[in-house]
């Protein structure tokens, strides 16, 4: 058995079998937003892990890991006979695959795989259910509120409500810029786990992103109450839910973007100066 499941073309199928399964579960499942994103952002941040580190693994199981590791593969095949629609399943296994190859591989030596293993895990929190525990409009009402007030517009907050002389919107929790808040808290912790950059850099990129997300939603919402009291209704239909979303998204991710490749040239500077003195 030893023997078997470490040779590494058989772990690498098993691996893509279960990284399919799991991404068509969830398309059959009809959850096909956040979720989807999320599962194919953490798959393909874990196969990076793997591949970059393929080079210094172990593959030295026994027989007692290996039948623990194939009872894990055993439960998420046989779980997964039966969903044909969203099942919290879903989100439990990733990890549970991933530690079951895992322990095919390398037997209980799974400290090689903690990045990868984190990053799967990533996908056990809840996040629909966890963010509708955050209602931040009126904090980005206020600061939406704000910039229409230092840019000259007569403008007055009343809640999650901005009044304009000439109209009225109001910021519902589902534009209050929560779920972008969480793609970027996503991406900064991918970032730090697959570069690490030292200790504040790290602590950085988490807080910046989401700072960044919420500084570009509050200026969207702004735009649209512009609109609203200029009566452009087609031009906030666009802003709102058309491709303007998309672009103001695009434009929060690249910002985002920039600071990790700042950060990450920096941390790269450090480290060859510290190599040159040493």
């Amino acid at each position: 058995m030893t023997v078997f499941f470490n040779t590494p073309y058989l772990l690498l199928a098993l691996s893509t079998a279960l990284t399919a399964i799991h991404l068509k579960l969830i398309w059959r499942s009809g959850h096909h937003g956040q979720f989807l994103e999320a599962a194919l952002i953490c798959w393909a941040a874990t196969w990076f892990l793997v591949w970059r580190n393929h080079q210094n693994l172990k593959f030295e199981s026994n027989p007692v890991p290996s039948a623990i590791g194939s009872c894990c593969i055993a439960w998420v095949l046989l779980r997964s006979l039966g969903i044909s629609e969203y099942d919290s399943f879903l989100r439990f296994a990733p990890i549970v695959s991933g530690i079951g190859v895992a322990l095919l591989a390398s037997g209980f030596a799974l400290k090689q795989y903690w990045r990868a293993l984190l990053v799967l895990a990533w996908m056990v929190i809840p996040t629909t259910t966890l963010l509708t525990q955050f209602d931040i409009s009126p904090l980005t009402a206020d600061v939406s509120g704000s910039l229409l007030w230092y840019s000259g517009f007569r403008v007055i907050q009343d809640g999650v409500l901005l009044h304009m002389p000439t109209g009225s919107v109001e910021v519902y929790p589902g534009c209050s810029g929560i779920q972008l808040i969480w793609q970027h808290l996503l991406l900064g912790c991918l970032f730090v786990i697959l570069f690490p950059i030292g200790l504040i850099r790290s602590l950085i990129v988490p807080l910046a992103g989401m700072l960044i997300a919420f500084l570009t939603n509050a200026i969207r919402v702004a735009l649209m109450a512009i609109l609203v009291a200029q009566n452009q209704r087609e031009a906030f239909d666009y802003w709102h839910l058309g491709t303007g979303s998309l672009i103001f998204s695009m434009i929060s991710v690249a910002l985002f973007g920039f600071l990790c490749y700042f950060l990450l040239e920096q941390a790269d500077r450090a480290a060859e100066n510290d190599e040159v003195q040493a």
